[in-house]
Parts: C-alpha cells; sequence; structure tokens
C-alpha cells in the first residue's frame, strides 16, 4: 500500500477558475491511500467522484483535533456519483497538518482537493 499525496488547489475570492472536470483530479487507486495537506487558514474542499459500477466508500481518517472522538468518516458513493465536501479540521487533521483517505475494495473515480479563501 502507497500513500499518496494530493496538492490543493488554491481557488481565490472572486477569480474564475481554469476548467477543471472531475477526470483532472487525482485517480483513485483503492490500493493507495491519499494524504492532503491541511491548509493553515484555509478550508479544504474535497471532490469525489466513484466510477465503479455499483457503490463504495471513502473513509476519512480520524485526526488529532479537538472533535477526534467523533471518528472516521465514511461517504458511500453510488455508481457516477459526484460529492462536495468541507472537511472539518477538527475532526480529521493529524499532528502533520494532513487528512488521509482510503478506499473500498476495487473503487475507482478520482479526488480533487481545494483550498477555499
Amino acid at each position: 500500500m502507497a500513500v499518496v499525496a494530493i496538492t490543493p488547489t488554491e481557488l481565490a475570492v472572486g477569480t474564475v477558475s481554469a476548467d477543471l472536470p472531475i477526470t483532472a483530479g487525482t485517480a483513485i487507486n483503492a490500493a493507495n491511500t491519499n494524504t492532503i495537506s491541511f491548509p493553515k487558514e484555509s478550508k479544504l474542499l474535497l471532490v469525489l467522484n466513484n466510477t465503479f459500477a455499483g457503490s463504495k466508500a471513502i473513509t476519512i481518517s480520524a485526526g488529532e483535533g479537538v472533535a477526534k472522538g467523533q471518528g472516521v468518516l465514511t461517504l458511500t458513493l453510488a455508481q457516477d456519483d459526484v460529492k462536495f465536501l468541507v472537511v472539518d479540521q477538527a475532526r480529521h487533521k493529524d499532528f502533520d497538518g494532513n487528512i488521509t483517505l482510503s478506499y473500498a475494495a476495487s473503487m475507482t473515480g478520482y479526488v480533487q482537493a481545494f483550498t477555499l479563501p
């Protein structure tokens, strides 16, 4: 199992982003986990897509913040679903400032991360 880092794309107030199709994100490899560096002064938006022929789950690990007792967050996505999630840093950010995503076996799809001003 490899850990693959995803670098968030920074969005700015009053500025239109480039075209960002869902397939421009990081391809999900269910055998790997992804880490995303949580921005210090911003919010983190995830765009999650499942292309597998059936429902699959994505798990965001519990971190080390004040809300870590809420535990992991597991999201189930149906085939071809695209979901948006603003991540709760108090629940999911670890001591290194990262969040970790893992995937159900055989899941395929894409993940994109954006920092919000």
